[in-house]
């Protein structure tokens, strides 16, 4: 098949750095992949470059994410190329690809990722009729979770078009480069206990507060660190200093190495209002190492039972699993055995073969 996948950018997302891993694999399988690009200025190097290196073809889109000239770019690429399949990425790219499919004519089928249980629009209900044709010309909506397929179905007043197919991760590297890194990282004081929390700074979404005043809680010889970016980083820098905790926080900013960090940490953490499906989890448990997230929506659904949740704003009882997890080896081990069965069901190996599966259903 010849495929091209559409999407904003390969910014820090999670849904970008998903794509760093499918598209070479499905190059691999022997089909024609291709990445349209709607703003270049915002990739990853290694997300870029992984793609890049497995033979996928990179199309810059030449006008700016949010103009609507590049419709019209999408238009004469489809054209011209030919695609079987035709599968968008978020907002607004979602929009563009649907609008130039009302200017056939081209036989390509289109699909959609949906990959949040909410977004702004659907504050405004003067949105609905418009969202309702967009979503209506693609063939299929894959939902990452029930959760979001529900949300999605709600506000379109229908489900006909949607499926569910679980986002995964590269377990074999993921695992492989975890394994390297557990004597060689020195980025962390071994003498403490050291607490990761990897997440964009995000008020909306994310909740850094809450490990904070967490951290308050614990000794002193414990230590958090934050790996990430985003709008809200000045706001959470901020309280850190109210709460006196600036000499035990330390921020790591945007981290290609995921990996090498959560397996070096001693726990990892992830306070969140809500996810789609979260790929930080997801890798967490993959780690090696415990794990504790937000019992909320993109959390709960893809851990092994409860002893890896805590309830979303409950500080005390967060504290309380970190001091449990680091006094008690057999608990601590026992999360991490359980962590690596369960983790088994998301390989990606097994989501890249049900989005070809699907590809190959609606192209017939």
């Amino acid at each position: 098949m010849k495929i091209l996948h559409y999407i904003n950018n390969l910014g820090s997302g999670g849904a970008e750095k998903l794509l760093s891993s499918i598209l070479p694999i499905m190059q691999e399988k022997g089909h024609i992949v291709h990445l349209a690009i709607g703003n270049k200025n915002k990739n990853i190097r290694e997300y870029e470059q992984a793609i890049i290196d497995s033979g996928v073809k990179i199309i810059n889109l030449e006008q700016s994410l949010y103009n609507p000239f590049q419709i019209i770019q999408l238009i004469f690429l489809i054209r011209k190329e030919k695609f079987d399949i035709i599968h968008a990425h978020l907002f607004p790219s979602q929009y563009w690809l649907a609008i130039a499919s009302l200017f056939k004519p081209f036989k390509t089928k289109l699909i959609k990722t949906e990959h949040s249980v909410f977004n702004e629009r659907r504050k405004y209900r003067l949105l609905r009729p418009l969202e309702k044709i967009i979503y209506q010309r693609y063939s299929k909506i894959i939902c990452i979770t029930e959760q979001v397929k529900i949300n999605l179905a709600k506000w379109l007043h229908t489900e006909s078009n949607l499926l569910v197919i679980h986002n995964g991760i590269d377990l074999k590297q993921f695992n492989a480069d975890a394994k390297n890194s557990i004597n060689t990282y020195d980025l962390f004081d071994k003498s403490n206990i050291n607490i990761l929390m990897t997440a964009r700074f995000d008020t909306i979404s994310k909740d850094h507060k809450t490990i904070v005043n967490a951290l308050k809680l614990l000794p002193t010889n414990f230590s958090l660190f934050f790996a990430g970016e985003g709008p809200d980083i000045d706001k959470v820098k901020e309280y850190i200093s109210l709460q006196n905790l600036d000499s035990r926080i330390y921020f790591l900013g945007y981290r290609p190495d995921i990996q090498y960090l959560m397996s070096a940490a001693d726990i990892n953490v992830l306070s969140t209002h809500f996810e789609g499906l979260s790929g930080v989890t997801l890798e967490a448990l993959a780690s090696g190492k415990p794990f504790l997230g937000s019992n909320v929506t993109g959390v709960n659904s893809i851990v092994p039972n409860e002893h890896f949740l805590f309830e979303n704003g409950n500080y005390i009882e967060l504290a309380n699993k970190i001091k449990a997890i680091s006094n008690n080896s057999l608990l601590n081990e026992q999360m991490t055995i359980d962590a690596k069965a369960f983790i088994e069901q998301f390989d990606i190996n097994k989501m890249t073969n049900q989005y070809l599966k699907l590809y190959q259903e609606i192209k017939c």
